[in-house]
């Protein structure tokens, strides 16, 4: 059965009640829906989305828009770092659908060309320092003194893993970019007030670490802390990694991360960050893949990442644009 045809099937089973109940009774009815509406959910091709976490509430809120335009179409969400997204599919051989990173270099450094034929730059943000309450000189931390403060004994900060998502390469630039060339040590001292148990796998377990009180301080990006209320010290142009005309300032830094288990490091240079999405190559159901991408790079789906405090890219760029699917071309242009 199709999932067209699941409301005339509903229908069918309703106009049946009444010779149901005289004939055999109640049960006949109710064993005929039973049968029915399982069959229809059954039917709902679900797509699967390796994304970062950093993304849930806008991906969330997406999901939810789109589901009700496509009802035929069940969207599952797995969020995590977004290297280990990558390595879902490039190590582990895990079906994905779409796969969305929070640097758009990642897809072309670890996918294309051999398991994705392109990779789209859809999104940008910025870091902030995220903070609560509790935590220590909450109240004097500002945009002027926080080298200062952040450096006091007893101050715990919280960053991830820079080999699991990029939020912890990009706390690590951040802290370079801050330190030059007027404050020497910083990025050093920063590191020292971060204890090992406080390094950790994506911003989902950083935000963990807040709520729990046992870090002060994290650097996140934007849109996360104010999807959580959180405390928020906005820092200079010069190093929040969210104007792209400071790309040659933010190139100053650099971090060593390792793109595939087992590798050998490579060198991330600071750039503004950017989202980037891709298919797989074997994503199982690259048609439903294609409608949902489609509507995340419309009218529709820029409008909800803006209101999560993602800045869409408008309209979407590549670098490598040859596999693109042809009925998504249009929505996207050439990045130089």
């Amino acid at each position: 059965m199709r999932a067209s045809d699941c409301g005339a099937a509903a229908l069918w089973s309703l106009g049946c009640y009444t010779a149901a109940m005289l004939r055999t009774g109640a049960v006949v009815f109710l064993l005929t829906v039973a049968a029915v509406l399982p069959a229809c959910h059954s039917r709902r091709t679900e797509i699967i989305v390796f994304y970062a976490s950093s993304l849930t509430r806008a991906l969330g809120d997406a999901v939810e828009r789109f589901e009700r335009k496509e009802p035929s179409i069940r969207v599952r969400l797995e969020p995590s770092g977004s290297q280990v997204a990558v390595r879902k599919v490039t190590e582990h051989a895990m079906p994905a659908d779409i796969v969305v990173t929070a640097d758009a270099r990642l897809i072309d450094k670890m996918m294309v060309p051999a398991h994705a034929g392109f990779g789209i730059t859809f999104a940008t943000n910025e870091i902030v320092i995220a903070h609560k309450d509790h935590s220590r000189f909450t109240d004097e931390i500002s945009t002027d003194n926080w080298r200062e403060v952040l450096r006091r004994p007893g101050v715990q900060l919280g960053r991830a893993d820079p080999d699991t998502a990029p939020i912890g390469y990009h706390t690590l630039m951040v802290w370079q970019l801050a330190e030059a060339p007027d404050h020497p040590g910083l990025a050093s001292a920063l590191k020292g007030q971060c204890a090992p148990e406080h390094v950790v796998h994506d911003e989902a377990e950083i935000l963990a670490l807040l709520e729990s009180r046992s870090i002060d301080y994290a650097f996140l990006y934007r849109s996360t802390a104010e999807d959580h209320h959180l405390k928020t010290t906005l820092l200079p142009p010069e190093v929040n990694l969210g104007s792209a005309d400071r790309a040659a300032v933010y190139a100053h830094a650099g971090v060593d991360i390792r793109m595939n288990q087992g590798g050998g490091n490579s060198r991330v240079q600071g750039a503004p960050i950017t989202y980037g999405v891709t298919i797989p190559k074997v994503a199982p159901h690259p048609d439903e893949a294609r409608r949902l991408l489609a509507f995340l790079l419309g009218d529709e789906g820029r409008t909800i990442l803006e209101r999560r405090a993602i800045r869409p890219v408008v309209p979407a760029t590549c670098s490598r644009c040859e596999g693109i699917p042809a009925d998504l071309r249009g929505m996207v242009s050439s990045s130089p």
